[in-house]
């Protein structure tokens, strides 16, 4: 006689089998991916404990558990992931956003308020940058650079989706070399910043992200030289660029942008974590 599998059961026994594997966190994935299996949300699952699935849902769930057992990220699984309140397609022609990446967005929707700023989010992926901030900033306007045509069109749709598209241009570019001139007030970046040290310690889940968007060269630094050697011309005076960095990197970075001459570093923002996460310079009039 088969066994009947309820919703308890069936997060318990996942839960186990994920602690197994190494996931950080096995319990909150199991709910997350049974919750979608189910098309119900993850409260749903508490207030129908001993509810029992049905075969169907076995079989979709069962994948989706072999899938994260494989140490696959669930939002490379389901396709999404939230990002500053919204929802944001993923694939793997794109970099997951982090959470702490909410800390450089936050950092320029705080100092950019009130304004009609025009934003370019260099190494855009997923566009989750740049549409965050078109979001919370409703007058301003935004360029997504990339220079993969698969995350930029991961992005035109994320935009399509959040009813933004009238308010952002894409670029297909390496960095800046493809971007015509223009004068933004903001000019944004999360880029690569791991050493190689960094790359060959990677969790398994983070492996399944496209290497360009995560490798800065050996010392991590690679990309915020190039940024400061060319983001001087696109940036207006007393405008701004703001930079997520890696642990330990606030100084070398901070030195890289001030030895240009362009610009002054004018704060620097710890993650919840107590790291520095983000800093923010102001383009020299």
């Amino acid at each position: 006689m088969n066994k009947i599998w309820t919703i308890g059961a069936l997060l318990q026994w996942t839960q186990q089998y994920f602690a197994e594997k190494g996931i950080d966190s096995p319990r909150l994935d199991a709910e997350i991916l049974l919750a979608h299996v189910l098309k119900k949300e993850r409260i749903y699952l508490y207030a129908h404990y001993d509810e029992p699935m049905n075969g169907e849902e076995l079989a979709a769930y069962r994948e989706l558990v072999k899938k994260r057992g494989s140490r696959l990220s669930v939002a490379h699984i389901l396709g999404n992931q939230a990002f500053m309140g919204l929802d944001f397609k993923v694939s793997q022609d794109v970099l997951i956003p982090r959470p702490e990446t909410e800390m450089l967005v936050e950092t320029v929707i705080a100092a950019a308020k009130g304004t009609k700023p025009v934003v370019i989010d260099v190494g855009t992926g997923s566009g989750a940058i740049v549409l965050s901030l078109l979001s919370y900033l409703p007058e301003a306007t935004g360029f997504g650079v990339d220079i993969s045509p698969k995350a930029l069109a991961v992005a035109a749709e994320n935009g399509q989706t959040l009813g933004l598209s009238d308010r952002v241009t894409w670029l297909e570019s390496d960095l800046l070399t493809e971007v015509p001139p223009m004068a933004c007030d903001w000019l944004v970046s999360n880029p690569p910043y791991l050493t190689a040290q960094d790359m060959a310690n990677l969790q398994p889940e983070v492996r399944h992200d496209p290497e360009l968007a995560l490798y800065g060269g050996d010392d991590g630094l690679s990309v915020y030289r190039r940024l400061a050697e060319a983001s001087p011309a696109y940036v207006k005076g007393g405008g701004h660029c703001a930079v997520e960095i890696g642990a330990g990197q606030a100084p070398a970075v901070i030195d890289i942008f001030c030895r240009t001459g362009a610009y002054d570093h004018e704060q620097t923002v710890k993650d919840y974590g107590g790291i520095d996460r983000v800093l923010l310079f102001t383009r020299k009039e």
